[in-house]
């Protein structure tokens, strides 16, 4: 409105300026008088115009302060029935897991799970039965506090350590202290750090399965453990870890007083000779100590498949005084450049002991037997995609893949992944202790497997992978009556972790 009432008074003033000079061009003063009298009359009435809309705008001020300090009233009864908070902003936020994080640093949640959902056909089918299964389905979190300490919990929905379905076990739960980079410390249950492909996450395996060399087994017992270990990075190109556990596996106490004893140290010389995306990794380890037979782990050593078919493998009645000795060390290596990766391990494993039976032909009923397994495998992978292997390594692992560009995304198709690996098992030193074969039963003590597979990650959090294996055996076993020297398995899993 002002500025129309500043165009108006101008208009007007433009007019009593030109007028007169007109007026005297026609000689009518009197005219002109009456027209100066008419403009000025405009003029009278637009400033009461503008005083009345002066009045209107204050009054709309006045009604606006109104409402405001009305909203400020109804914000502090709001305050005061809830309770006035004084603490720090909480930060939420979605990277590879969902995290809430105090503004100051003091503390942070993060929150992860996992499922891997399988189907898994076999042959022979008498030997294992074609299934959908939940191979892992996990959910926990790791509570970070006071800048040096960090608890994580997670539990293991799937299944428990001893197989039984629809129940929950414990996989990690331990407490970090973290202020020493060279040197954290993590006491609890976790898992002893021991060779390449049994320290990487099972969320980034190469493989469905790790290989008959390093998967749970006659050479591990159990992934989890319970005692203490001190880790770290004491320069950028050098991991190590070293162990005192129990023994006897996940979610079990020890069952006498000796301990498991080990550690690992890897270094990366691509990192050391500054080589860009490449990895050079040369580690070993070593533990000693006993399998101190629990209740639920019985006293025996047995294998399976890769694919988690076939028990080939098995001997019982170890342990003379609750306990067999073992003392494993191992070899291992990784080479990649670019989106190529050649990896590889060796380990031997000895056992010392006692086996106990009635059908032993020894003046006290005992079989004294030292005895190793040795076990290899190697692989080669290859992300057809162009990601580069380098790109995942850290601390002496391989972790996390992240596509170029992520399936959904513009123009993206996620990343492909093409491997095959070649695994060898090695117990002839217990083929006279196997059981003696009967008409459905038969063990052998060596096998080999050949895995080719397939994976496709939509994005760093999914992945479908598809793997064939191909076990032989040295001789043939039976199981069920079904008599085979061979055993063909595939493994179709969906996966999404964060």
């Amino acid at each position: 409105m002002i500025p129309l009432i500043k165009k108006q008074l101008l208009f007007a003033v433009a007019a009593a300026l030109v007028l007169p000079t007109l007026s005297l061009a026609d000689d009518s003063v009197t005219d002109a008088n009456a027209r100066m009298q008419q403009l000025e009359k405009m003029m009278q009435q637009m400033q009461q115009q503008r005083a009345e809309q002066d009045q209107q705008l204050q009054a709309l001020s006045k009604e606006l302060m109104a409402v405001q300090d009305q909203l400020a009233q109804a914000r502090e009864g709001k305050m005061a029935e809830k309770g006035k908070s004084t603490g720090n902003p909480v930060f939420a936020a979605f990277k590879d897991g969902l995290a809430f994080e105090d503004s100051t640093g003091n503390w942070k949640l993060q929150i992860n799970g996992r499922i891997q959902a399988d189907y898994r056909t076999y042959d022979p089918t008498e030997w294992k039965n074609d299934t959908f299964s939940i191979r892992r389905g996990r959910f926990g979190g790791t509570f970070s506090f006071l800048k040096d300490f960090a608890v994580r919990v997670e539990g293991e929905y799937a299944n428990d350590n001893t197989g039984a379905k629809g129940t929950t076990a414990l996989t990690y739960g331990y407490l970090d202290y973290t202020h020493w980079s060279g040197a954290k410390i993590r006491a609890g249950q976790f898992k002893p750090f021991f060779g390449l492909e049994r320290t990487t996450s099972t969320n980034f395996t190469d493989f469905t399965e790790l290989s008959i060399a390093t998967n749970n087994g006659s050479i591990f017992t159990s992934t989890y453990d319970r005692g203490i270990m001190v880790y770290g990075d004491p320069a950028p190109w050098l991991n190590y870890n070293a162990y005192v556990v129990n023994g006897t596996g996940q979610n079990n106490d020890d069952v006498n007083d000796s301990k498991d004893i080990g550690g690992r140290i890897n270094a990366n010389f691509a990192n050391l000779a500054d080589i860009k995306n490449a990895v050079i990794h040369v580690g070993a380890s070593a533990s000693t100590g006993n399998i101190g037979f629990s209740t639920s782990a019985g006293n025996s050593i047995s294998q399976v498949t890769e694919a988690n078919g076939a028990t080939f493998f098995s001997v019982t009645a170890l342990g003379g005084h609750n306990r067999a000795d073992r003392t494993r060390w191992g070899l291992e290596t990784a080479l990649a450049y670019g989106p190529v990766k050649f990896q590889t391990e060796y380990i031997d494993a000895n056992f010392e002991g006692k086996r106990v039976g009635t059908a032993l032909l020894t003046p006290n009923n005992t079989t004294i037997f030292d005895n190793d397994i040795k076990v290899w495998y190697a692989d080669l992978n290859w992300l057809v995609s162009g990601e580069s292997w380098s790109d995942s390594y850290k601390s002496g692992v391989f972790g996390r893949i992240r596509p170029k560009h992520n399936f959904g995304d513009k123009d993206g198709w996620g990343a492909v992944e093409l491997g095959i690996r070649y695994s060898k098992f090695d117990a002839s030193d217990f083929k006279a202790l196997l059981p003696v074969a009967t008409a459905s039963t038969a063990l052998t003590s060596e096998a080999d497997a050949w895995t080719a597979g397939a994976k496709w990650i939509l994005n760093p959090n999914a992945r479908i992978v598809l793997n064939y294996t191909h076990t032989r055996f040295d001789t043939p076993i039976t199981i069920n009556g079904k008599v085979d020297d061979n055993e063909d398995a595939l493994v179709l899993r969906a996966q999404y972790d964060f």
